[in-house]
């Protein structure tokens, strides 16, 4: 019925969507690049993005290896923190009070839930409405907190035994649109 409303006024459609996506980390990928790249899809826009990964499955031969590395990332984030019309911020804030409450809620159920905060977790006590990045490990892939889209900076960190089991893992939300998977093997794809 949208479709043909918006149809009959000519107009084009703007579809909202909700979003939880996934990176894998096969155990040959190159981890200097898995922690570049894992910055911005995590953190770019304060995760206020429907692509945005909120579930990074690392292959338990290189999980402390990226962790690590990711960890070291997150800390030059909070120097690119500021306004975004500034070309050097990388990070800037949520977009009201609202989300800060959402923020907030979804890390103490992170950690009742068992999870432990690897990277921030806290409000930035600054004007406007600040976030830490967040990284956090130790809970089940299928945790509710692990399948519920936050809109904010948060990801959580899964530990897989295999590339077909964090492919399973992946596929097991109902609100995937991105995908992205760190190999040097293209035989892992297929």
């Amino acid at each position: 019925k949208v479709g043909v409303k918006v149809q009959d006024r000519f107009g084009k459609p703007l579809l909202e969507l909700g979003g939880n996506n996934a990176i894998i980390v096969a155990e040959d990928a190159n981890l200097d690049m898995v922690a570049q790249s894992v910055v911005f899809a995590c953190v770019g826009t304060a995760g206020q993005r429907c692509t945005t990964t909120r579930r990074l499955i690392l292959h338990t031969k290189v999980y402390d290896a990226v962790l690590s590395r990711l960890v070291k990332a997150y800390q030059s984030v909070l120097k690119r923190l500021g306004d975004p019309l500034d070309e050097n911020t990388l990070y800037g804030p949520l977009h009201s009070a609202d989300s800060i409450r959402r923020f907030t809620a979804t890390i103490e159920k992170a950690v009742k839930a068992g999870g432990k905060i690897e990277f921030g977790g806290k409000v930035i006590e600054q004007p406007g409405f600040y976030v830490e990045p967040t990284i956090i490990t130790g809970l089940a892939h299928d945790a509710e907190v692990v399948h519920t889209e936050t809109f904010a900076p948060i990801v959580y960190v899964l530990r897989a035994n295999s590339v077909d089991e964090a492919i399973s893992w992946n596929n097991e939300v109902k609100q995937g649109l991105s995908s992205s998977i760190f190999t040097q093997d293209l035989a892992t794809l297929f």
